[in-house]
């Protein structure tokens, strides 16, 4: 019998919380899909019409959270009047909040996902598109209203900001302040740095000094070689025509 598109997202979502609560009880190793699939009422063959392994569920658990903070911030009526420091704070905010909930879960697969070297580059990949989707409308709107310059080096920024974070997640994971007020603080910190180094697009005057020193200093030097070798090839030159003679 066909299901409806609701039934299945229905299921797709109960599989997944299914997994979620065995990987916490059992630990990640012995939830197995057919233990997942058992304890979610589903069939052994059912639960691979969803996801074709284990690792699968995990990526798809971290995939909707990043889309869940997108509708929580599409929610916010003023967002699009908040300068980037605060706009990436929100972002920032709101996925703690959206983890919090699962947090004994997450500190069991997050390093397993983005920290383990596995064949699952793609789905990371899907991940990590996502959040640069996310980070890459924030910048566009900052450069539109002339609150930082447009950056030279916009994709190995984007790809640092996703490493940050990584680092604040983990940092995250491993805080037992109350409230994760050490969370918030190195947070605000760390933002007020990075947002600080950006609006003073020092990443695109490092590299107005690496392009003046290379054509001032490198080139120059290449072409005095050049010069060089130019005139020991005429000296040589001439050394064996008089030879020849």
């Amino acid at each position: 019998m066909k299901i409806s598109n609701e039934q299945k997202k229905i299921n797709r979502a109960k599989i997944i919380q299914t997994a979620i609560d065995m990987i916490i009880e059992k630990g990640y190793k012995s939830a197995t899909m057919r233990g997942i699939a058992k304890q979610a009422g589903f069939g052994d063959a059912t639960i691979y019409n969803y996801f074709p392994t284990k690792e699968s569920i995990l990526f798809a658990y971290y995939k909707d959270k990043l889309n869940e903070t997108v509708e929580k911030i599409k929610e916010i009526k003023d967002f699009n009047e908040y300068t980037i420091n605060e706009q990436l704070q929100t972002v920032f905010n709101i996925q703690f909040e959206v983890f919090l909930l699962d947090r004994e879960f997450i500190a069991v697969s997050f390093k397993k996902i983005f920290l383990t070297l596995n064949q699952n580059y793609k789905q990371i990949k899907n991940i990590k598109d996502q959040f640069r989707v996310i980070i890459k409308d924030i910048f566009d709107a900052a450069v539109e209203a002339d609150e930082i310059p447009p950056q030279i080096f916009e994709e190995m920024i984007f790809h640092f900001i996703w490493d940050y974070y990584i680092g604040l997640v983990l940092f995250w994971l491993n805080d037992s302040s109350e409230k994760f007020n050490d969370t918030t603080i190195l947070t605000d910190k760390s933002l007020d740095l990075i947002c600080a180094l950006i609006k003073a697009g020092v990443a695109n005057k490092l590299f107005d000094l690496a392009s003046y020193f290379f054509k001032n200093h490198i080139l120059a030097r290449m072409t005095t070689f050049k010069r060089h070798k130019d005139t020991i090839n005429i000296i040589k030159r001439g050394f064996m025509g008089a030879d020849s003679e």
